[in-house]
């Protein structure tokens, strides 16, 4: 992908990370937005997204997507009931997975801005895309509700229940049992949990919730801030974790999410007035977790992609998780430039092992990343060179150079995204 999330490095200075060609291994030629979770049948990969009807999409290699049609022709029989204002068929956020033995699809419908809202939920024994059955609604809001019913996720617990996750804005994001034999609301359990809001950063501006169990811990991953801006937007992804499916969800410095907690998992440099570069992708939301072949990729949309002409693209990354059991999403190797946040410069290699601040542009001023576990990357020029502290010191005033790469902890460089989308290295 033409980017990456800017990171900030500091050497003295931080910096951004700005991707160069070739793309990165993951973007995808799909333009979606609020993308499902990527699932995956015999030897396809199927996502569906935002649009008339709900549109499919297929692929035999996460990479290459081709369109296949929506899964209603025409709005389901409730959404004239439910949902008046929405008269187009515009279906918004599905999510699917697999339970009971089919394939198990929530949507909702709504109008922009409005609590006058329903997810519905429809089957597939196989995932023809012309094999839906709608089973109707599942969940619904109105104007006197304080949350609102978009943006469902459905997942499993530990021992394999479903539950749905769904909210945006109003009082956040709501967690709701689903009986597995039916899809819909567990049958003895009205329970509509709480699970995430931002009560003192007006207007609550949380949505797109999705919940993965791993290794005793469920992450919740939420969007906070806006969609929908081009290079102008700006959401991100936050997370905390829990080892109850009901919470309380806690970030890394231990607040809760219902109090507006959220650790950064992926963010990016937007375009905010100040000139300065932005990435080469904007605006990452909608998390959805695929498991393929032994590995793990954690799929999003970027609002805004510079070499799709501004289109939101899908993406899919590797996730891995860190000892502490937290989740990480792995750069891509690039080529990047690692480009200060104060000015326009470049780190490059100069002449012999020193390392220099150049302008961008030019031989030398390209870095690849190689993911080393824990959040440490190695950082290797064109020519091959590690960048590297001398002597392997924790001293502050180490001069920092090229060497050949020897796996030596002086060049080993922690990655850590900030909040306002630039790098510390």
């Amino acid at each position: 992908m033409q980017k990456t999330h800017s990171p900030a490095l500091l050497l003295l200075a931080l910096l951004l990370l700005l991707a160069l060609p070739p793309a990165r291994a993951m973007e995808t030629d799909m333009s979606a937005r609020d993308p499902s979770t990527v699932v995956k049948s015999g030897g396809t990969y199927w996502v569906y997204g935002t649009g008339r009807g709900i549109p499919q999409f297929s692929s035999t290699d996460r990479r290459h997507w081709t369109f296949q049609g929506p899964v209603f022709s025409n709005a389901p029989a409730w959404v004239a009931d439910a949902v008046p204002a929405n008269m187009h068929n515009n279906a918004w956020a599905p999510d699917i997975h697999f339970f009971q033995g089919r394939w198990h699809l929530y949507y909702a419908y709504s109008s922009f801005g409005s609590k006058v809202s329903g997810i519905g939920m429809a089957t597939n024994d196989s995932l023809d895309p012309k094999s839906w059955t709608d089973q109707g609604l599942v969940v619904r809001t109105g104007k006197d509700t304080n949350y609102n019913a978009i943006d469902p996720c459905i997942f499993l617990d530990g021992t394999g229940k479903p539950w749905l996750s769904f909210g945006s804005y109003f009082s956040g994001i709501k967690l709701i049992a689903i009986d597995p034999a039916t899809g819909k609301s567990a049958v003895g359990d009205a329970t509509v949990y709480n699970i995430a809001t931002r009560p003192h950063t007006p207007p609550n501006a949380i949505e797109a919730s999705c919940v993965y169990y791993h290794a005793g811990y469920y992450t919740l991953f939420v969007a906070w801030d806006g969609c929908c801006a081009g290079p102008k937007s700006t959401y991100n992804i936050r997370m905390g974790r829990s080892r109850s499916v009901t919470g309380p969800y806690l970030d890394k410095a231990g607040k809760d999410m219902r109090e507006g907690g959220g650790t950064l998992f992926l963010g990016s440099v937007g375009d905010n007035g100040s000139g300065r570069p932005i990435d080469d992708e904007v605006g990452a939301g909608h998390a959805g977790i695929l498991e393929d072949g032994g590995d793990t990729y954690v799929s999003y949309h970027e609002e805004w992609a510079r070499d799709r002409g501004g289109k939101t693209t899908l993406n899919l990354s590797k996730l891995t998780w860190d000892t502490d059991g937290w989740p990480r999403l792995v750069l891509d190797p690039g080529p990047y430039q690692l480009v200060s946040a104060l000015a326009t410069h470049g780190i490059a290699a100069g002449v012999g092992t020193a390392v220099q601040t150049l302008p961008t542009g030019g031989p030398g001023r390209q870095w690849t990343l190689g993911y080393l576990g824990d959040g440490f990357y190695r950082l290797v020029n064109a020519a091959g060179k590690a960048l590297s502290v001398s002597g392997d010191t924790a001293k502050t005033s180490a001069p920092v150079q090229v060497m050949p790469y020897q796996g030596r902890t002086g060049q080993q460089w922690y990655l850590q995204q900030n909040d306002d989308g630039t790098w510390t290295l």
